[in-house]
């Protein structure tokens, strides 16, 4: 019954996608078209029509609130089955595969993961250690040493291993070598390179020097028994090409595939989906996204995807969402005035707010702007709460709230932002310190000064003082 009240509300093309439940689909659905819903209502029409059972349904998102969202949808259509489904991240499923066939991934498990700090240091000394030259420059051998970390990572999610990259920059020497016309004919210059084919030669061989110190760099991660987050997917990736017995078994156990925000999925993680996928030549595999909405392009993601999906199974059927149930038709014409792509959606709310643009000579006169025009709203009426400004990046935040103090304004940050800065949590973890280093005046010091102790400033000077003139340890002196 639930089902069927939700199936009642949807249009015409949402519910092709809902009923659409053999064969690979994909789905391209733009922002506020009711994709979350359309999934989970797919996931429970799957349960409905068919024999399946719920843990043979395995749903990938890529963060997880996306997970919960999606998780909390299925509870309210099917009640608590949803919780026998398979809905997890890509590296929580992956995680998830190591755990429960630990026998499967023996150069894995038993390692632990790799912090930042970790990571540094190691391709610290592996750089040391090097023979490379363009990647450590004489008199800063570390300089380039973040950059090489981010391409190790950027290969890792485009699911290259030392050896495949080792050979692709094989082949593009190999290339290099066969282009004509790559040098000078006459002239002082004769015999000698042209200026445009000097800088491909040295960027080979940074690449040359980058695919020694990943291949270094992962063999120190090994005798260390360290793996990184990139490893997990990789990790269960290079399992199910080796083992085919194995991918078999996954096979068998997940009779439907679906992956949300599909556009953000780096070469890893298709190549995942890919394997899953390739018992049948048609098979249950169900994407969604929209190429406008690419956000995770540092994670690794191409905007390729939905042609490489078109290419692998070009007998897919594709379905476009394109009725907005979130924003008025003036927003949606603006951003698509920026994106000019198809297809354009269409608001189903009414509504026709104007979009007004201010142009401000300093960040600060845009920042008191904004908080005078909050209290020009309040001061009319408007309820604080119905009031939203939304911002770049974290550090915009900041500069909004010193305004809104300013002007005495109320609000509530909601931007994710460093616990650890958080002041509150701070005393705590001095306390915890205090606590920690037991008989040890520095930290003692600190603490008798928290305010929750309510302890007079004075008094714990003087008290401080006099352990230092007497020489005496503070616990000793309380």
């Amino acid at each position: 019954q639930v089902f069927q009240d939700f199936y009642r509300r949807l249009n015409y093309v949402q519910r092709q996608t809902v009923d659409t439940i053999e064969g690979p689909v994909m789905v391209v659905a733009g922002p506020g078209t009711g994709k979350t819903l359309v999934l989970t209502l797919r996931i429970a029409n799957i349960l409905r029509l068919t024999d399946t059972p719920p843990d043979a349904i395995l749903a990938l998102a890529f963060t997880k609130s996306a997970v919960h969202s999606m998780r909390e949808r299925l509870i309210e259509i099917i009640g608590p089955e949803a919780y026998r489904v398979t809905i997890n991240t890509f590296h929580g499923f992956c995680n998830e595969i190591i755990q429960r066939y630990p026998e499967e991934f023996p150069r894995i498990i038993g390692a632990k993961n790799v912090s930042g700090v970790e990571q540094v240091k190691i391709l610290e000394q592996v750089i040391e250690r090097s023979r490379a030259q363009l990647l450590k420059p004489f008199g800063a051998p570390f300089y380039h040493l973040y950059d090489v970390l981010a391409e190790i990572e950027r290969l890792k999610k485009e699911n290259f291993n030392p050896k495949e990259f080792k050979q692709l920059v094989a082949e593009r020497e190999r290339l290099f070598k066969k282009l004509p016309d790559k040098y000078h004919q006459i002239g002082p210059y004769a015999h000698k390179l042209k200026g445009k084919f000097v800088a491909l030669q040295k960027d080979l061989a940074k690449y040359r020097e980058l695919a020694a110190l990943y291949e270094d760099y992962e063999a120190a991660l090994q005798a260390l028994r360290f793996y990184d987050f990139s490893d997990m997917i990789m990790e269960v990736v290079r399992v199910l090409q080796s083992k085919p017995d194995f991918l078999l078994q996954l096979q068998e156990e997940y009779f439907y595939l679906l992956a949300d925000e599909h556009q953000d999925a780096n070469q890893a993680q298709n190549r995942l989906l890919e394997l899953l996928a390739s018992f049948h030549p048609a098979p249950n595999l169900f994407i969604v996204g929209d190429e406008k909405q690419a956000i995770f392009q540092f994670q690794g993601a191409s905007l390729e995807n939905f042609a490489y999906f078109k290419k692998l199974y070009p007998q897919a059927r594709l379905i476009a969402l394109t009725k907005n149930y979130r924003s008025s038709q003036n927003i949606l014409d603006a951003a698509q005035s920026l994106l000019q792509s198809d297809p354009a959606l269409t608001a189903v709310l009414p509504g026709a707010s104007r979009i007004l643009v201010y142009p401000f000579e300093s960040v600060e006169d845009e920042w008191r702007f904004v908080g005078e025009d909050l209290k020009r709203k309040i001061a009319a009426g408007v309820p604080p709460r119905e009031l939203g400004v939304l911002y770049r990046d974290n550090q915009d935040g900041l500069a909004l709230a010193v305004a809104l103090e300013q002007l005495s304004l109320p609000y509530v940050v909601e931007s994710e932002s460093n616990i650890l800065h958080d002041l509150t949590i701070r005393k705590l973890l001095l306390l915890f310190k205090t606590i920690h280093h037991f008989g040890d005046d520095q930290w003692l010091a600190q603490a008798l000064t928290l305010d929750f102790l309510r302890l007079p400033p004075l008094e714990v000077y003087r008290l401080i003082e006099q352990g230092r003139r007497q020489k005496l340890n503070l616990y000793e002196l309380i």
